[in-house]
């Protein structure tokens, strides 16, 4: 099935949640890291939904429609904070 690029945070969030990915919240951004490489599959069907690869972090990340500059001299989770997706979206919905 064919992934539709997501948009929104809420809409990553969703994603993630759905699908069981290790999600966190890091500013207006969403990244995954996996203690293993995913499967193929996996890793084309984040794409489809508009993650991309970060090879000097080695994690995913999804701009959720908020682009920015490189962070080259800085961890983006150090100067934004983390939230988990369970902090991230109510559970009261």
């Amino acid at each position: 099935m064919k992934q539709e690029k997501l948009n929104s945070i809420e809409e990553v969030l969703q994603f993630c949640r759905d699908n069981n990915l290790p999600a966190r919240v890091v500013g207006k951004w969403v990244w995954l890291k996996f203690p293993l490489r995913p499967y193929a599959s996996v890793r084309e069907e984040l794409e489809q939904a508009g993650f991309r690869w970060s090879n000097r972090r080695k994690q995913f990340h999804h701009n959720c429609g908020y682009p920015s500059e490189p962070a080259r001299d800085y961890e983006p989770w150090d100067r934004y904070g983390t939230r988990t997706l369970e902090e991230a979206i109510p559970t009261n919905r």
